[in-house]
């Protein structure tokens, strides 16, 4: 009787324990998320001047002034 029990009950604590994760992992999309993405990805022109001014930047990042590395 104790065999059985054990293997009813480990086989569902695996089950439970192994759904538990994922379930709370997953980030739940609300309405104010996708407004948020939708805003931000429909101003364009800022975008790309984000994009070209990151550009710009890169010489700078790729080798720095002994300024900025002290």
């Amino acid at each position: 009787m104790k065999v059985r029990i054990l293997k009813i009950a480990l086989p569902v604590a695996f089950a439970v324990s192994a759904s538990y994760a994922p379930v709370h992992l997953v980030r739940t999309v609300t309405a104010s998320d996708v407004i948020d993405r939708v805003l931000f990805y429909a101003d364009v022109p800022a975008r790309f001047s984000d994009v070209v001014t990151n550009f710009k930047m890169l010489p700078e990042r790729m080798n720095p002034t002994r300024s900025e590395c002290n």
